[in-house]
């Protein structure tokens, strides 16, 4: 990646240098190192700055490099920062490489400051590292600092958010969802719908956003997928299936809701339907995610990783073409489930006691009309009901699950959309004249 395409990230004038001192330059570079893939990160003065005894350095930290036969080695990093008004003098860098030469097995010390560092600091360490190969002295200055932070953008969200560019949000919010299953606040969502048109969205991206707009509830108000060129589409539902092993490990170490990246899979599967047939994306999906080595995992895993995306897929179909049924009965909505009313809700915020305890297992009623026609055109009849009830998704049968959703989607979608602009020409006979 070019550095003009991440300097477009930030807005380095947002960025407080000039009061970036004491602890707040010690928990940029804190979060600076996380972002960079730190392990073992320790903050020495404890969070208090300002001169409390850190024994020479004010965080440390380890990076794990690889080695010529393969193994990862690694390398303890010494970081101490020195925030100021002016340049950095060498009396100050001195007394910091003073203190790390005692330690032996220390790999680099960084010196760290929110301004510059002199001629005469340069060439001293210049002159040290020529007769000391060991610890390797590294001083990032405001500049380097500021290209740092372009490149880890999730940092600058959290500590300076208003210095980052809509691109950079974006960035953010994708680093932010795939390093570390967090989603981004719903205002920067908007900025990003609203800036949609202006903004280089890939597949990386597209995921992350339809994940977060799940998180907040609900894809309604900014439809990613749907908004993407057929292209766009496919490799974004290509690129999500490829890493669907990996977001189902990370959820379950990670202790996330799964109910967002569930929905947002389910989602791509049926919004991946208006474009290509269900054979094609049975044989994307399963190429994607299902893959390894060349080798198709064994039916088990396929099982544990794509079925429960197929079972959500199923229950949200259930649900729409139940409400809407002469032939089926349902008690109650399973899977499109929305909060309580808030009205009815409002006076249990002040109960002591919280909200009533929920049993583990919900029954639903459903009842068929053996004689009853299909909407969607099924051939049913008292010995072949619902495909959506009948036909339960399993590893052996994905093709057929999704030829289900295929033309169930197909119609309701067709049916909706003739509903709504039955509606608008309704409301727009019914306008006053001239209004």
């Amino acid at each position: 990646m070019s550095e003009s395409e991440t300097s477009s990230w930030i807005l380095p004038a947002s960025i407080p240098f000039t009061k970036l001192k004491a602890r707040d330059l010690e928990e940029c570079v804190y979060w600076l190192l996380d972002a960079m893939g730190a392990r073992d990160l320790e903050w020495r003065t404890g969070g208090s700055g300002g001169g409390a005894p850190d024994g020479g350095r004010d965080l440390e930290a380890t990076f794990y490099v690889p080695s010529p036969d393969g193994e990862m080695d690694p390398q303890r990093w010494w970081i101490e920062c020195k925030g100021r008004k002016g340049t950095v003098e060498p009396d100050e860098v001195k007394s910091a490489v003073n203190n790390a030469t005692a330690h032996g097995e220390l790999a680099n010390l960084v010196v760290v400051t929110n301004t510059t560092f002199s001629n005469p600091t340069r060439d001293w360490v210049k002159s040290w590292q020529a007769a000391h190969p060991r610890p390797r002295v590294r001083l990032w200055d405001h500049e380097l600092l500021e290209r740092l932070l372009s490149k880890h953008p999730s940092v600058v969200l959290r500590l300076f958010s208003e210095a980052l560019s809509p691109a950079g949000l974006l960035k953010a919010a994708q680093e932010r969802f795939w390093s570390k299953l967090e989603y981004t606040p719903a205002k920067a969502l908007r900025t990003f719908w609203t800036a949609r048109e202006s903004m280089e969205i890939d597949a990386l991206a597209r995921f992350a956003l339809i994940a977060n707009e799940f998180a907040h509830g609900s894809i309604v108000d900014r439809p990613w997928g749907a908004s993407a060129s057929p292209a766009e589409l496919m490799q974004t539902t290509h690129l999500a299936f490829s890493n669907l092993p990996y977001l189902y490990v990370r959820v379950s170490t990670v202790g996330v809701d799964e109910e967002p990246i569930l929905a947002a899979f389910a989602h791509l599967i049926v919004t991946s339907l208006q474009v290509t047939s269900a054979d094609e994306l049975t044989t994307l999906i399963l190429e994607a995610a299902l893959l390894h080595d060349g080798k198709t995992f064994p039916d088990e895993v396929i099982e544990l990783v794509l079925v429960p995306v197929l079972d959500r897929l199923a229950g949200e179909m259930q649900d729409v073409c139940t409400a809407d049924c002469d032939r089926l009965l349902g008690s109650e909505a399973r899977t499109l489930v929305g909060p309580e009313h808030p009205v009815q809700a409002y006076w249990r915020g002040l109960d002591p006691a919280g909200a009533p305890a929920q049993p583990d297992e919900r029954r639903f009623l459903r009842l068929e009309r053996h004689d009853g026609p299909c909407k969607v055109g099924f051939s049913l009849n008292k010995d072949r009901g619902c495909p959506l009830y009948e036909l339960t998704p399993t590893a052996t049968n994905v093709a057929a699950f999704l030829g289900v959703i295929e033309r169930v989607s197909e119609f309701r979608l067709a049916e909706a959309r003739a509903k709504a602009g039955a509606e608008r020409e309704k409301r727009a006979h019914s306008a006053p004249a001239g209004a």
